[in-house]
């Protein structure tokens, strides 16, 4: 981003939080996240769940009398009976719904419905963890009444913008100045305090899951299975997304993590009887290198990697894609049951601070001599099959056999 455009949007976020009122001076910077008082009752969350519930179903019909609406509904019900949520006393009625629409989605509204897409619905599967952790996250939304918040950041902005407009129609040129401001830097705010919402919905979830009886390793186990799925966005776009990036996600939760797993440990000295079993088997990956060997002929790859809960042997399984296109093998033994080529490399996974990297020499062989330069792509899974993390694509340059 430009430097100018940096400087102005720090001028503009500047601008945005400051309290409209006739004495300039006094104006201070306001913490939306916690500073604006919610509404004593209760009607704006009805209003806004109403209004937000077509949005959120569109025209899909819902999923209805399945194995997982028999899981999500399950853990879902813990947690809104559970006393952190119960103590509130909020006036919803509760409601666990799954919407037909092949999305890899979840959502609240303010109203005490939480919803998930069916895409997400069949990726978590009757795994009641993977659903505890996020269903525990939505329904920290609607228990912290995140979407209230972000409804009264927009009236506190619409109330600036009409304060400085005021100021115009009384003169005012330089006024004119501050509304550009907003109106470059209220979006950006917004993301920003949306983004730290989720943050928060993360946090107690976690919590949240631990006194229901779920790991907090589900969270990260879910992060990954959704990110590698979907995709990542860009550090740039995730500026002005109101979602974090997965991986700032693990990041951030990571600190949380701590506070989590001593509550679930303190309650379930033996995670194998809590309601979500055994905790997963969770990885945490760095950037992968590889060096072309000349000398051994082969194509050397460095995967930076560590993992909790592992007590078996995990598989890389790497493969490798052309233009887009997956490679093709020549060789039955590094062949699935489409014919692309795949190289699998066993290995044990050590906690972080007795990790070192996985080193895999793949043989100049594996490829033909128009298919040197590659693009690869690793995926990490447990003994039994189950996903459990992926690198992030990298070029690999393979020496003349």
């Amino acid at each position: 981003m430009p430097k100018g455009l940096f400087s102005l949007i720090y001028v503009a976020l500047a601008l945005t939080f400051c309290q409209p009122c006739a004495n300039a001076q006094k104006r201070h910077k306001a913490d939306l996240k916690n500073d604006i008082p919610l509404p004593l009752d209760f009607a704006l969350d009805y209003q806004l769940g109403l209004s937000d519930r077509a949005k959120v179903r569109g025209d899909s019909p819902l999923l209805e009398n399945t194995a997982l609406n028999e899981t999500g509904g399950k853990v879902f019900s813990g947690f809104v009976q559970n006393p952190s949520v119960a103590a509130l006393n909020l006036p919803y009625r509760w409601s666990f719904t799954i919407v037909n629409d092949n999305s890899i989605n979840a959502s609240s509204l303010s109203d005490g419905e939480v919803s998930v897409g069916s895409g997400l619905a069949k990726l978590m599967g009757t795994n009641s963890g993977l659903w505890a952790a996020a269903l525990s996250h939505e329904t920290e939304h609607v228990a912290r009444r995140h979407a209230v918040r972000k409804y009264l950041y927009d009236v506190y902005v619409a109330a600036q913008l009409s304060y400085y407009q005021s100021l115009v129609r009384a003169g005012d040129k330089n006024a004119n100045w501050s509304i550009v401001g907003l109106r470059i830097a209220a979006p950006i705010a917004r993301a920003k305090l949306s983004r730290n919402l989720e943050h928060d919905a993360d946090i107690q979830g976690m919590m949240l899951m631990a006194h229901e009886g779920y790991h907090p390793d589900f969270v990260f186990a879910l992060h990954h299975l959704v990110r590698t799925t979907s995709g990542e966005q860009s550090k740039f776009a995730a500026f002005f997304s109101s979602h974090p990036r997965w991986e700032t996600r693990d990041q951030r939760d990571d600190k949380a993590y701590a506070d989590a797993l001593a509550e679930f440990d303190g309650r379930w000295p033996d995670p194998s009887v809590s309601p979500g079993g055994t905790p997963p088997t969770v990885a945490f990956v760095g950037k992968a290198t590889a060096i072309e060997n000349k000398q051994a002929k082969t194509a050397d790859l460095t995967l930076p990697i560590y993992c909790r809960n592992a007590v078996e042997p995990l598989t890389m399984l790497i493969s490798f894609e052309k233009d887009n296109h997956p490679l093709q093998s020549t060789s039955a033994e590094n062949r699935d049951e489409k014919g692309n080529l795949v190289f699998r490399r066993t290995f044990e996974c050590s906690e972080k601070t007795e990790a070192i990297p996985v080193v895999a020499h793949l043989p100049a062989s594996l490829v033909g001599k128009d298919d040197r330069k590659v693009k690869a792509l690793v995926y990490v899974f447990s003994s039994n099959g189950t996903f459990v993390e992926s690198f992030k694509p990298f070029a690999v340059h393979f020496p003349k056999p």
